[in-house]
């Protein structure tokens, strides 16, 4: 089989949408793409031969160095930090979320690795939007609850306190029927029972 022309290589690897670095064993920068550049505002030139802890902010450089050892002690393909928040810090000390994907390499012997880095702001910003959504709508519902129960509580008092003047008027319009002989009485004490019925 033959070998891939670099020019080909070069072309492919600049061709990737997402930025890509493959490293060394120890770490350091072999090969970048264009996109290494607009991610990080490193020149290509500057960047190949550091160490990829460069690219990495400074409170994780040490834990990182001992991931990357363990990673490169059982290559495999795999994302990096699942689980975790990972950062990448552009060369003004600017830091931006980022997935990184891993893979192994072999080139005339000797093992590298690539690792596919891609900016995440965006989606982590949708993301934080959405969390203040959910929590704005449930801040509401529960607004809506709570309405409701002071609806239902205060209904219920009214009906109570409402009921018993009505039912001393229903009393005293049952007296008053009992009592009155006037035809003309009678027929209003009627309307006045059929009022108080539907109230």
């Amino acid at each position: 089989m033959r070998d891939t022309p670099p020019e080909l290589a070069r072309s492919v690897l600049d061709a990737a949408p997402d930025a890509m670095i493959i490293i060394d064993a120890a770490g350091i920068i072999q090969r970048t793409n264009r996109q290494v550049s607009v991610l990080f505002g490193y020149a290509h030139d500057e960047i190949i031969g550091q160490s990829i802890e460069q690219l990495i902010p400074q409170r994780f450089r040490a834990s990182h160095i001992g991931q990357r050892e363990r990673y490169v002690g059982n290559l495999r393909v795999r994302p990096m930090g699942a689980g975790l928040e990972l950062f990448g810090r552009r060369r003004d000390g600017t830091e931006f979320p980022v997935e990184i994907s891993l893979s192994p390499i072999e080139d005339r012997g000797q093992i590298l690795v690539a690792a596919a880095i891609r900016d995440v702001t965006d989606r982590k910003c949708v993301e934080a939007q959405l969390i203040v959504a959910r929590q704005a709508a449930d801040a509401a519902r529960e607004f809506a609850d709570r309405a409701n129960e002071g609806k239902s509580r205060f209904l219920a008092t009214a009906s109570h306190d409402l009921r018993q003047p009505l039912q001393t008027i229903e009393l005293l319009n049952g007296t008053l029927r009992r009592r009155v002989t006037d035809r003309y009485a009678i027929e209003a004490l009627s309307q006045q029972e059929q009022a108080i019925a539907a109230m």
